[in-house]
This record gives C-alpha cells, sequence and structure tokens, in this order.
C-alpha cells in the first residue's frame, strides 16, 4: 500500500488522485460547564462552518505527549535563573515525562481547483503525467503529477478558502505540523524526535518519508501493526472503527469526541467527512427514497413486513428532503480511533476498553480485523477513509465535540497543576499582557481543601518570576516563604513593635491624607448619619495635612483635635472634637492604636512583604459585619487591616508598571465588606490588575460572606473554587464561576455535584479565558508540598 501523499506546499497537500487539500490549527473552545446557550453556540458556530463547504475534508485529534528541558521551561516562564528556579525547573521536568500530555487539532478540507485554460501547457502536462504513468507502472519510477498551473491554482483556492473560513480557524498549518502529523502515526507512544529542518514545498520522496518516520518498519497483523522505529524501539497500535452510530445525537450532552481527553491513556482521532451541497443532495435522497419505497413495497406484496431501519429511513428521507430544500447540506462521516502502547496487551486492553465504552453508549465500535494500514493511514491528511461512511446532518459531525477544549490555564509560563493528563501552566501577568484582561484572581473553598497551598504556590512561583510579593497574612501562616527567599515581615498586631504612619503611607500628599481620613472614619465609627463629627476629624486631618512632612503624623492630628475642641467656634463641631480627641487618646494607650503614632516615613519597598495581622480582633462573620454588630476593639483591627490594604495599594501603583505584582489578601471579606477596604480593592482590580501589573488575590473561605460580589466578578478572570458543602455556598462559587447552575451532564455530574466531593488539592477553576474544569494543584519540587502544609500537626512541626 502506497503513502497517500506525493507533494506538499506550505499547507497544502496533494494525494495520488491529483487532489488538493489545505490543512488548518482548529482551536479548542471553551465549552465544560458553561450555561447551555453557550455551549449551544460552541456547536452551531461550528456547524455552520460546513454549510459554507463542499467536499472532502478530514478532523483529526492528535495527542502529544510533553516534555521539557530546565533551560527552556525557565525560559518560557521568564524566570530568573537560580537555584531554586532549577530545583523547580526539574521537578516539572520529571512530573512531565510521567505521561503529560496536550491535543492538537487540525482540520483538513478538500481544495475545488479550477479547470485549466491554457490547453498547450495542459496537453504538454497531460503527456507528461502518461509517460510517468508508464515509467511508473514498468520501471518502478516515482510519478510526478504536480504541474506549475496546478499548484498555483490550489494556491489560489486556499487564499480563498481561508478567507472564507479564518474566523473558524486558528490559522494555517506549517511545515512543523504537517511533521507532527506524520510522525504521531509513526511513533504513538512516547516524545517525537526533533522536526525537521523547516521547508516550504517538496516532493514526498522515499527519502524525505524515511527521514518524517525515522525509517521506522511497519509489520501489520490481522488486528493491530507493530511499528520498529530506527532505534529499534517497538511499539503497537490498535484501530477502533464503527460501521454504525446513533440515529441522532442531543445538540449538547453527547461529546463522543471531546471525552476522548477525559480518558486515562491517549487516544487519536481521524474523522472524514463529507459535504454535499444541497441541490446535489436532495436528488441523492430522493433516489434513496425511491429505493426505499421500493423494497417496502416489495416486502408487502410478498406477504412480510419491511424492517423497522427500512420504515424508519423511508420517514425520515422525508424530513431530510425538507431541511435540503431549506438549504441544508448533507453530510457523511467515517471515524477511526487509535491507541499505542510498548506491549501489545496494553495495546488491546486500552482497545477493548474503548469499544466497551461506546458501545455502551448506542455506538457500533469495532476492532477491524485486517486493513490496519488503511486505518493507519487514514490518519495523514488527503487519505483515503478506513471505514463506510455514514449520511448525517453537519450539526451531528459538531456535536461529537471536535473543537470542544478540556484544556486549562494559560498555556504557558509556570506548571501548577493537572486537568486530567494535562498540565495547567500559570504566567504571572499573562492575562493583562496577552488578553486585555485582569489578572485579578478569588480562591475560596472550606478548610483543608488546599487554598493556602495554592495561594502560596503561586506567591512562590511568582517571585521566581521576579514579581514582588504582599501579602496581608491574618494566620500568620506565610512566614514559612522566608525559608525559600527573603520576606520583610511586619508584626500589625497586638503586642507587635511595628510602628507605622498613616499621613505617610503615600508619597502623594492628598492620597496621604485620604488615607489618614479613611483610617480614622473606621477607627472612630464615622457615620454618614454624624455630620459634626465628620467635619471635625476632616478639618484635624486637612490642618496636619497642610504641616511640614516632619509633623505629619497622628499625635499631630490629636493635637488638632483638642485645639478644635478648645477653639468653641462652632459649639456641636468642638463637642464632637472632644469626644473624638478622647477616643483617639484611648485608642493611643491601647495595645493595638499605638501601632498608627509612628513618625516615619515610607520604607523602601521590598521583593516579598508580609504584613501580619495574626491577633487582631476582627469579626468573626460576615452577617454580624454587615449588620454591623462588632464590638469596638474589631472596628480598631479592622481599621488596621485597612492599612495593611493599602501599603499594598501603594505598593502596586507606585512601582513602574511592567513589573508585576502579586497581592495576596486573606479572609478578604473582612475588607471588601466595609466601604474603605472595598474602595482599595476596586482600585486594586479595576485598574491596577490590568494596567499596573498588578495581579490581586482575594482569599476566603466562603464565597457567600462577600457582600455584593456581582460588581467584583467582572474583573476577576482567574477562579479556584475547592470543597463546599452548603447548597448556598455551592451555588454562590457557581455563580462566580459563571457555569451553569442547572446543568445536569448526563447523571447528576454537573458542576455543582462536584464541590461536596472535592479531596484536598483538587478545586474547579475558571481560567483566563474562561474554561471551567476540575483541577489537581500539584506543587513543585515535592518538599514544597511539606512546606506548605497548614494542618495542626505539620504546623507544629515546622515551629
Amino acid at each position: 500500500m502506497n503513502f497517500p501523499l506525493v507533494a506538499f506546499k506550505n499547507n497544502i497537500v496533494f494525494n495520488y488522485k491529483n487532489e488538493a487539500y489545505a490543512i488548518y490549527r482548529l482551536p479548542g473552545r471553551p465549552y465544560n460547564h458553561l450555561p447551555l446557550a453557550e455551549r449551544r453556540m460552541v456547536i452551531r458556530q461550528f456547524e455552520q462552518l460546513f454549510w459554507g463547504l463542499e467536499g472532502k475534508g478530514q478532523i483529526l485529534l492528535l495527542s502529544e505527549e510533553m516534555r521539557t528541558l530546565e533551560e527552556d521551561y525557565l525560559a518560557a516562564a521568564g524566570a530568573a535563573p537560580s537555584e531554586e528556579a532549577y530545583r523547580h525547573a526539574s521537578a516539572v521536568r520529571r512530573a512531565l515525562a510521567a505521561g503529560a500530555r496536550n491535543r492538537r487539532r487540525y482540520l483538513v478540507l478538500q481544495l475545488k481547483l479550477k479547470p485549466e485554460d491554457d490547453w498547450g501547457a495542459m496537453m504538454r502536462d497531460y503527456l507528461y503525467e502518461m509517460r510517468d504513468t508508464i515509467m511508473n507502472a514498468f520501471l518502478r519510477t516515482d510519478r510526478w503529477v504536480l504541474t506549475k498551473q496546478r499548484l498555483e491554482n490550489a494556491m489560489e483556492a486556499e487564499d480563498e478558502l481561508f478567507k472564507r473560513i479564518r474566523h473558524a480557524v486558528a490559522g494555517r498549518a506549517d511545515f512543523s505540523d504537517l511533521d507532527f502529523i506524520i510522525r504521531r502515526n509513526t511513533r504513538r507512544v512516547g516524545v517525537l524526535p526533533p522536526p525537521l529542518p523547516s521547508r516550504d514545498g517538496g516532493k514526498f520522496t522515499p527519502a524525505i518519508i524515511a527521514a518524517f518516520s525515522d525509517g521506522c518498519m511497519i509489520h501489520e497483523h490481522p488486528s493491530h501493526i507493530t511499528i520498529t522505529a530506527g532505534t529499534d524501539e517497538v511499539h503497537h497500535q490498535a484501530f477502533i472503527t464503527f460501521p454504525d452510530m446513533p440515529k441522532e445525537l442531543p445538540e449538547v450532552g453527547a461529546e463522543w469526541l471531546a471525552s476522548l481527553d477525559a480518558g486515562e491513556f491517549a487516544v487519536d482521532a481521524a474523522v472524514h467527512f463529507e459535504i454535499i451541497r444541497p441541490y446535489k443532495a436532495r436528488k441523492k435522497a430522493a433516489d434513496m427514497r425511491k429505493y426505499l419505497r421500493g423494497q417496502i413495497k416489495e416486502a408487502a406484496e410478498g406477504g412480510e413486513e419491511a424492517s423497522t431501519d427500512e420504515e424508519y429511513a423511508y420517514v425520515e428521507g422525508r424530513y431530510l428532503e425538507g431541511k435540503l430544500a431549506a438549504g441544508q447540506p448533507l453530510a457523511a462521516i467515517s471515524a477511526v480511533l487509535a491507541v499505542g502502547a510498548k506491549e501489545l496487551k496494553d495495546v488491546r486492553a486500552a482497545s477493548r476498553r474503548l469499544a466497551e465504552r461506546y458501545a455502551s453508549s448506542g455506538y457500533r465500535a469495532v476492532k477491524p480485523i485486517g486493513d490496519q494500514l488503511k486505518c493507519l493511514y487514514s490518519f495523514i491528511p488527503g487519505s483515503d477513509p478506513a471505514a463506510a461512511m455514514i449520511n448525517c446532518d453537519p450539526g451531528f459531525i459538531a456535536a461529537a465535540g471536535p473543537t470542544i477544549s478540556l484544556d486549562m490555564g494559560d498555556g504557558c509560563g509556570f506548571f501548577i497543576a493537572w486537568s486530567g493528563a494535562a498540565p495547567v501552566f500559570w504566567q504571572p501577568g499573562f492575562a493583562a499582557k496577552k488578553l486585555n484582561r485582569s489578572n485579578a484572581m478569588f480562591i475560596s473553598g472550606a478548610l483543608g481543601g488546599g487554598k493556602s497551598l495554592l495561594v502560596k504556590l503561586l506567591l512562590y512561583l511568582a517571585y521566581l518570576a521576579g514579581a514582588y510579593l504582599f501579602i496581608v497574612d491574618p494566620k500568620n501562616e506565610y512566614d514559612v516563604l522566608d525559608r525559600l527567599f527573603p520576606v520583610k515581615k511586619i508584626d500589625l498586631c497586638p503586642g507587635g513593635n511595628a510602628q507605622m504612619n498613616p499621613f505617610m503611607l503615600s508619597k502623594e500628599p492628598r492620597r496621604a491624607i485620604s488615607i489618614a481620613l479613611d483610617y480614622l472614619s473606621v477607627a472612630l465609627n464615622l457615620r454618614d448619619d454624624n455630620d459634626a463629627r465628620r467635619v471635625a476629624v476632616a478639618q484635624a486631618v486637612e490642618a496636619v495635612g497642610n504641616m511640614p512632612p516632619e509633623k505629619r503624623n497622628m499625635q499631630s492630628c490629636l493635637d488638632e483635635l483638642h485645639r478644635l475642641a478648645a477653639s468653641g467656634t462652632h459649639e456641636i463641631i468642638s463637642q464632637e472634637a472632644k469626644q473624638c480627641a478622647l477616643l483617639l487618646e484611648s485608642l493611643k494607650n491601647s495595645a493595638m492604636g499605638h501601632l498608627v503614632f509612628g513618625t516615619g516615613s515610607v520604607d523602601d519597598i521590598a521583593r516579598a512583604t508580609v504584613i501580619n495581622v495574626q491577633g487582631l480582633p476582627l469579626p468573626r462573620t460576615a452577617a454580624n459585619l454587615n449588620a454591623g454588630r462588632i464590638t469596638e476593639s474589631e472596628r480598631q483591627g479592622l481599621a488596621l487591616l485597612f492599612l495593611a490594604a493599602t501599603m499594598a495599594r501603594e505598593v502596586a501603583f507606585s512601582l513602574p508598571k511592567d513589573v508585576i505584582k502579586v497581592e495576596a489578601f486573606d479572609e478578604s471579606w473582612m475588607l471588601l465588606n466595609i466601604s474603605e477596604g472595598r474602595r482599595v480593592i476596586d482600585e486594586l482590580i479595576r485598574m491596577a490588575a490590568r494596567t499596573y501589573g498588578a495581579a490581586p488575590i482575594l482569599i476566603t473561605q466562603n464565597t457567600t460572606d462577600v457582600a455584593d460580589l456581582h460588581s467584583l466578578r467582572n474583573n476577576i478572570n482567574y477562579v479556584f473554587c475547592f470543597r463546599a458543602q452548603d447548597k448556598g455556598e455551592i451555588a454562590a462559587n457557581i455563580d462566580l464561576l459563571g457555569a451553569d447552575p442547572e446543568e445536569d451532564g448526563g447523571g447528576g455530574k454537573g458542576v455543582g455535584s462536584l464541590f461536596p466531593a472535592l479531596t484536598s488539592g483538587w478545586c474547579v477553576m475558571r481560567d483566563a479565558y474562561g474554561r471551567i474544569g476540575q483541577v489537581y494543584i500539584d506543587p513543585r519540587p515535592e518538599y514544597l508540598l511539606q512546606l506548605f502544609d497548614t494542618s495542626p500537626g505539620k504546623m507544629e512541626g515546622k515551629k
């Protein structure tokens, strides 16, 4: 059996039948767990593509096993070379070598070539072709059928086709894609060798075919093939074909091609299709109905009953004729699946499980006996199908889900998790730089689910990439980062010796005055219904802001309040100033209040800063905070927490825009539920998270604790939801993820059913592309799992 291709030019291949096919990359679309309307749109968009096509084509879904070198991984992630970075890269290399893979998708379309109009050239080419055919038959010389005019016609047809379908594809394939497609068929196990040097065209001579396949030898057996590579490595391949398929598929819910990525072993798929224009298909459908009518009539005259298949086809043929009359084209499909392994028993077991899986869903999946080479070659663009073509609607092909992607993450950067066998990568700042979206993250989940592990991993990787880190730590659990890199720790808690000056937290004087006023609004409980108190404090803060820098501090504000109280200009304001002065005096002498009576200015920003607020008396529940049922000490704790957030805000806006700033806010619901804190977080998410290179990370145990989360959701691109049990909490997570709240998923497998069963390390993620999926967080190197563990026994051991 000869190789099906004779030549190629750019993304065009020519087969031995003188047919030309163009190869395009097919993008993966977000699909899983999205609202029903969005999933239908994905299916219908691909179906609409077929309405504008005519002729034969293929969809190739090929797995690619991944390997990487430490230097290449760090360069792609943008990490600065360091000992710790190489330890991480080495651990990732070992993890990926254990079987990591991703999915490549290709769309192959037949080109409609124009008839040649140069009769002289056509006759000359015809004579050349006749000569080559005769020499090939008698002397076994290669046949060359590609003429200059035929090549020009093919390139012109491809250019016209690409303009029509460019919205549905991810670009033209290049030589590296053609190299991968051919090599993948001869090596379905392990990493492919380096590709051949790039070229824009050529002839498929025996030498170049041997170069593509590394000189492998193919041995055909009745139920499998054995391939021996040039290095004497042996592996086996088996194939599954579909002689029959379900008569119809639901538009959503039967994505049998997309489900290949969810399996435990790599499966490749080649789907051959043919699109027939309506005016041609109508005659074919009418002839078939006449034939069926004759069969049914003949059976009736003979006293027999027609088969149910004949009756069904006859009735459905009437509806088909109506669809064709409305402009729908007719399609035909033939699918082949391929699995490979080094051991023959593994190949047989995998193919048997694959066939059983599809047979249980109504597909007639079989292991063909014979024609193994035909199955192998069916994965080559422009080849013949390995099984009989089955007529169907174009929507039947689209409903199989060939464009549905189960991949997660940024696709580049640092390895953080697994989505099935596909690695999940995260690149600090990727969403803003590449997608022009917000870098903001939201992480929620019950205790022990893995929130802290993920946050520390992200901070660790961001530091390797050269980012600045700022962490608000209410539980004093991020000090473990000091074992990996230098950390500046500020103890902003009772008994702490760190003092800050709210009037000097910003280098911009007006911004510093605003920070001090907001702090006092929380600490002194300046309510909207007490205008006199608000005026008194505002006047005192304004007066301090007009003083020389060395006098701008909280003590000067206290003195100014005393002055206002003694002035007596406005009796009500004087009374409120006196009350505020007394409150501020008591605050100065308290275990927490003295922390804000510092006199210094802003320190230089460290690469990694942890604000430890452990021990601050903070509100215990969001319900108490939202209802105003908090104690005076809890109010002071909130005020200090607000100052910590403003420090993060200054870091985000004062450093250069091209510097990544990752800022983590643990128990962020407290800040988000007070107006002053909400304003700071809003600024970070709406402005800094895209334009200024900031990557805020909001962490909370319960999504429902955050009031009015809808106003932030549109600007949060990364979401990680760990285990949740409460129905209200699950509903809030689904809403934040943008998932379908009514998704059944077939047998109750919607996203809502996942949360109660999530074990430690597992979460439901939404990435920057809007894809939703279940992932497993996997820190590398392995010692990070021990270091970042916050379970009580492990924490005691670290201390």
